[in-house]
């Protein structure tokens, strides 16, 4: 036994047989003084290396400073969730590069071994990278894109029919283009991660039309690009910034909010919720046109139109909308000064707006003779008259006061008193007052839109909730 156990060793003297996780074609570089190794790693396999927790890719849910493990931001599984559903929807969406962390040796044992082929520039070398058995490996940069792809391959691994197999199918061939950085300073490594964790967040007027996965953003997307009221000049609507400055009008995400109000009213309290609303609404449009071969995408874009239809008429009569300019070197208002006379100039004033449109929507009443009712209003900024308050002089908004404007009162050097009208806000609660309000002067002025007043309209518009306790009120607006 003794002489085989020596010819053993002898044979295997100088060869590498430690277990490996894996060993790959990948390039090598270097930055600063650190190496970095980019490959690209099949999906499958990158889920199964991120199962093994102990020894795999760690990613860590808390920070602490006195630990001896890395810390990591926490991982929001809403997030996660989104982007899980973006590529179960879209298996063959490109996957962003994972970067990983790993130290040069572990108890003084090597963590990777590397097989040198070629130098293709000055820093960049072509070999065989193989990473060692047992070597933890801490995530740089991808956290969440790692997560949702764990999470969508294991819901249609081993799937055989249906939608799961279709995306089996394309996510056994997809790859993900992986880093990881040899880095053995553990603040360096948080440093890092610190660092790739800063970039930007998106403004959420650009991720509207950047997200055309989303129904909700695809309807506010086409409704601005295709309404006259953003196209007449070419900068009235907003793709890069969350607030209309200067020539501009409305962001994208503005029109997205005033035309699932139309759709959905403000059951829109989180991204989530809209969508899944935006969906439902459409798939009973799909049903209720009694055509089998209506889908989702056609019914958007009959929606669309009629949006589109409604918003170009209202254009035409609404007060300020009616009097823009059509063109930069026409006459009229320009969208600043829009912005500043009229309260449908604000996000607030537009959902009103919408809102108000999406409950004759649902009535069955004429959307034509909605906007004719609207342009009744009074949507000036500066409409209103000084009255007495609870003993006090305040200028009153006639039908808006507190909801989308509000005056503050000045005294000028000359001693007279300025009331200058100021946003009161854009929070939900306004907004929806407002649209509360409208409702009921609509009925008052005209008995054909009480319907629009009553329990099943303020449901739908998310004014009143459908399980309220108690006697339910013949009229959401009192």
């Amino acid at each position: 036994m003794g002489d085989s156990d020596d010819s053993i060793k002898q044979m295997l003297a100088g060869k590498d047989v430690r277990p490996t996780w894996f060993e790959t074609v990948a390039f090598r570089s270097v930055i600063g003084d650190m190496v970095a190794f980019n490959f690209m790693q099949q999906l499958p396999s990158l889920v199964e290396l991120r199962a093994r927790q102990e020894s795999g890719v760690i990613i860590r849910k808390d920070y602490d400073l006195d630990d001896d493990e890395y810390g990591n931001r926490p991982v929001d599984s809403k997030h996660v969730e989104r982007i899980a559903t973006g590529l179960y929807n879209r298996p063959d969406t490109p996957v962003q590069q994972i970067q990983l962390a790993i130290a040069e040796d572990t108890d003084g044992e090597p963590t990777f071994h590397w097989e040198h082929f070629s130098q293709l520039s000055p820093g960049v070398e072509l070999g065989r990278f193989k990473l060692y058995q047992g070597v933890p490996m801490h995530i740089e940069n991808g956290q969440h894109t790692l997560e949702a792809l764990a999470r969508t391959w294991l819901r249609v691994k081993g799937a055989t029919y249906g939608r799961d197999a279709e995306v089996q199918e394309v996510l056994s061939r997809a790859a993900a283009p992986i880093q990881i950085l040899v880095q053995n300073d553990r603040d360096e490594v948080t440093r890092l991660f610190v660092v790739a964790g800063q970039t930007k967040p998106i403004p959420a007027a650009l991720m509207t039309a950047l997200d055309q996965s989303s129904y909700a953003n695809r309807l506010g997307t086409q409704v601005g690009r295709q309404a006259r009221l953003l196209r007449d000049e070419p900068d009235r609507l907003v793709y890069l910034r969350t607030a209309a400055k200067e020539e501009t009008l409305y962001t994208t995400a503005h029109m997205r909010g005033y035309a699932t109000a139309m759709l959905i009213g403000f059951r829109d309290r989180t991204p989530d919720a809209r969508e899944a609303n935006v969906v439902k609404a459409l798939e009973a449009e799909a049903e209720a046109a009694d055509d089998s071969t209506a889908n989702l995408n056609d019914v958007l874009e009959d929606v669309v139109d009629e949006i589109v239809m409604i918003t170009d008429y209202a254009y035409d009569r609404m007060p300020g909308w009616r009097d823009l300019r059509r063109s930069p070197d026409g006459e009229g208002l320009t969208p600043k000064r829009f912005r500043s006379e009229y309260l449908h100039g604000s996000p607030a004033g537009l959902y009103v707006v919408g809102a108000v449109l999406g409950a004759a929507r649902f009535c069955g009443i004429s959307l034509e003779r909605t906007v004719d009712a609207l342009a009744d209003l009074p949507w000036e900024r500066t409409a209103g008259k000084v009255r007495k308050v609870e003993g006090v002089e305040r200028k009153v908004h006639p039908l808006f006061d507190n909801t989308l404007v509000r005056f503050e009162r000045q005294v000028a050097v000359d001693g007279d008193i300025i009331w200058t009208p100021t946003t009161a806000g854009g929070a939900r609660t306004n907004y929806e007052a407002a649209t509360a309000a409208v409702l009921k002067q609509l009925a008052k002025n005209d008995s054909t839109f009480h319907d629009m007043t009553l329990v099943p309209a303020l449901v739908h518009l998310g004014l009143r909730s459908a399980n309220r306790r108690g006697r339910p009120r013949k009229t959401a607006v009192e």
